[in-house]
């Protein structure tokens, strides 16, 4: 895990990869064998369109919507949402 404070300074702003994180709650979709439509029942949408906009890696779920994912997947948001890599 990345420490993004040291010594009462930040030291380092975490940059979300959208497109990782996209690919990685559709993985975890698949995984847990739930269909689009399914997962935006599961989380309240009536579309499944916000679902198809978060796995293309347009746009991120609210983070309320993060901690249902995570109840649903049995992860940690850190294991959802994906940071960009350092260069």
């Amino acid at each position: 895990m990345t420490n993004f404070i040291e010594n009462g300074k930040i030291v380092f702003y975490p940059n979300i990869d959208l497109e990782a994180t996209g690919k990685n709650i559709k993985a975890l979709r698949e995984n847990a064998g739930l269909s689009v439509k399914k997962l935006a029942e599961l989380v309240g949408f009536e579309a499944v369109q916000g679902i198809y906009r978060w796995q293309k890696g347009k746009t991120l779920p609210a983070i309320e919507t993060l901690f249902l994912l995570s109840n649903i997947f049995h992860k940690k948001i850190d294991e959802i949402v994906l940071l960009q890599k350092n260069a």
